[in-house]
């Protein structure tokens, strides 16, 4: 894994929307997923936070899966 921005992987699982759109829908996906959440906030995920280090980035993976899958 690398460290991505958030709005770069937003556009990768939601293409054909915007990316302010992609945000908002990632963001909503991660309020719905208690364990994300708490995942992330182990990894020290911030609100706001831009820029996904590598952790952060393998979690939304694992979460999520794969984009495109």
């Amino acid at each position: 894994m690398k460290a991505i921005y958030l709005t770069e992987l937003a556009c990768i699982y939601f293409p054909h929307s915007t990316p302010r759109s992609a945000v908002t829908q990632l963001r909503r996906w991660v309020e719905l997923n208690a364990d994300l959440r708490r995942r992330l906030g182990e990894l020290h995920y911030a609100k706001g936070q831009r820029i996904l280090t590598p952790l952060q980035h393998e979690a939304f993976i694992r979460y999520f899966g794969e984009p495109g899958e």
